[in-house]
């Protein structure tokens, strides 16, 4: 049978207290190693004992076959990350790579080494933590949700017996109210962002359209004699160099708005060499890409916050401030309902219970 040697500790040779003392080598190259022997003695080292273990599994089941049969379980959570995200296809495009996102830059690194079902309730809410200190809540929230659903999945697959993902302590949303770009400052982020993103800037303030929405916009959702903009999909990715496109983010999305004399002589300005509406050189503009030019631009302009989405605020502000109903920018926006936009910007409507009081006051009297 295979076994594994770590290579840093050893037991106490005192003969005293059950403990492991240091070796001459301790936390130098990798710490456990395991030997076996296969046409000859053999040896492969590992970062972690879960690694380890792992290995020493599959080669007891390689060279022992009839006598020590592996269990179905004895997987790592890397492994079988990959095979569930491959199993997403109930997704879109932008939320499998969403996935992948949250997998690679939090799920894995922290938990990617242990085996499948050693991960306990404690190493989950142990990750939790450790999330919460760098990233935002509602960005933890998510990345456990995936977590859990994997381990979900795992489950029905026989993998492990029960999910760890039990009863955890997760952050607290902090309620921040959105605070829109001034016009001054949406003007001199039109000035410092990359030249091929400054039509997308202007378009988003005065549209209120997602940035998926805008980057997947053609020609042909455009009449420019009605002024009118329609949107039906959105830019998901970008296959083989050309445009893939998906279904709105909800049925609420679909839409059509009008557009003023000043937006139609921008969009009439632009170069058509393609179906979109938006190119750099003919090319799509990439979630990624659209992200680096407004970093950039960050740097120019501090305070314009993440991301195109700043500009959907702001284009509700500047709506809000000129009277406009609840419902009439819910319609405009894309939203399910008044409620869901009263969610986001109800502190932007002014107060009117002394206006309020104004107009019933005396009405009736005695």
């Amino acid at each position: 049978m295979a076994s594994i040697e770590d290579r840093w500790t050893r037991a106490n040779p005192d003969g005293g207290p059950p403990k492991r003392v240091r070796r001459e080598r301790y936390g130098q190259g990798l710490r456990w190693r395991v030997h076996w022997d296969e046409g000859g003695k053999r040896s492969k080292s590992f970062s972690t004992k879960d690694a380890a273990e792992a290995f020493l599994t599959e080669v007891n089941a390689r060279t022992h076959p009839g006598i020590y049969t592996a269990p179905a379980r004895a997987l790592l959570i890397s492994e079988y990350a990959a095979r569930w995200q491959e199993q997403q296809i109930h997704q879109r495009a932008s939320s499998r790579e969403q996935i992948a996102r949250r997998m690679n830059r939090s799920i894995l690194p922290v938990l990617g080494h242990k085996r499948m079902e050693s991960v306990t309730r404690t190493d989950v809410q142990a990750a939790v933590i450790g999330w919460s200190e760098t990233l935002a809540a509602s960005t933890v929230k998510l990345t456990y949700t995936y977590l859990a659903g994997m381990m979900k999945a795992a489950v029905l697959d026989g993998v492990i017996r029960a999910t760890p993902c039990v009863g955890m302590r997760l952050p607290r949303d902090e309620v921040e109210r959105v605070r829109p770009l001034s016009t001054d400052t949406v003007r001199a982020l039109v000035e410092a962002i990359w030249a091929p993103y400054r039509p997308l800037v202007v378009f988003g303030a005065a549209t209120g359209l997602r940035g998926s929405e805008m980057r997947g916009l053609t020609w042909d959702r455009v009449n420019l004699s009605r002024g009118s903009v329609t949107v039906d999909r959105q830019l998901v990715s970008r296959d083989a160099g050309r445009p893939a496109w998906g279904p709105p983010e909800t049925a609420s999305s679909v839409r059509t708005i009008s557009i003023g004399p000043a937006t139609i002589a921008m969009l009439e300005d632009l170069p058509r060499v393609g179906e979109l509406v938006f190119t750099a050189g003919g090319r799509a503009l990439t979630r990624g890409n659209a992200g680096d030019a407004w970093r950039d631009a960050r740097a120019k302009v501090p305070g314009i916050g993440d991301g195109f989405h700043q500009l959907r605020h702001y284009h509700a502000s500047q709506l809000i401030a000129g009277g406009m109903s609840p419902v009439a920018v819910a319609h405009r926006l894309g939203h399910k309902d008044a409620t869901e936009t009263l969610q986001t910007y109800a502190h932007l409507w002014h107060d009117d219970d002394q206006r309020a009081a104004t107009l019933t006051d005396g009405v009736v009297a005695l």
